[in-house]
């Protein structure tokens, strides 16, 4: 990921907050050939090593090649156009602002125990009414298969006005606010 050195941060609590809100992304793996499937995620952080969890159908080709492997996860965040005439120096050029976080680690696929927890937890995190049964959840996980990600590295690219001046990222945030662009980008570049 290029990142000039502004827009790139490995802080660890500003990445967290950022992967509680935006959590669905790109699985990538290559094996002779470059392999993704868009997913949710979860993540745990401990001081013993931070790791992302996944499941995928039996079925996806992708499976095959994830057991002991380096993957990529690429969680992509708010984005917003920014017009040139936010900028006082002309003429400028319109750009692009966003949030992106890059992890990468070694994948390894679950067996059915491991992974029939981790539907549990999923569902929990992201429907908690919505619990499946005992027996569907018995069902369901002979079609899918858990995926634990040791992660190696995370960093981030949150591309939100900071190489301009004080007035001009105010002006970038008025004019987000003016326009129908996502919320979250002016929002992150307040915080």
């Amino acid at each position: 990921m290029y990142p000039p050195p502004y827009y790139h941060t490995t802080n660890r609590a500003q990445l967290q907050r950022f992967l509680q809100q935006h959590y669905f992304g790109l699985l990538l793996s290559n094996n002779a050939s470059l392999s993704y499937t868009p997913l949710p995620f979860l993540f745990a952080w401990h001081s013993s090593g931070d790791k992302a969890y996944c499941h995928l159908a039996r079925n996806n080709p992708q499976l095959k090649q994830l057991d002991g492997a380096e993957v990529s996860l690429i969680i992509q965040g708010p984005h917003a156009f920014v017009a040139a005439s936010c900028y006082s120096k002309q003429p400028a050029v319109s750009t692009w602002n966003f949030a992106m976080v890059e992890l990468k680690g070694i994948a390894r696929v679950l067996d059915n125990e491991q992974t029939l927890a981790l539907v549990r937890k999923q569902e929990a995190h992201s429907a908690p009414a919505m619990l499946q049964s005992e027996i569907y959840q018995q069902q369901l996980v002979k079609a899918i298969a858990g995926i634990e990600i040791r992660l190696s590295n995370v960093s981030g690219r949150f591309k939100l006005s900071q190489n301009k001046a004080p007035a001009e990222q105010q002006a970038v945030i008025d004019y987000l606010q003016q326009t129908e662009q996502p919320a979250t980008v002016w929002q992150m570049m307040q915080n």
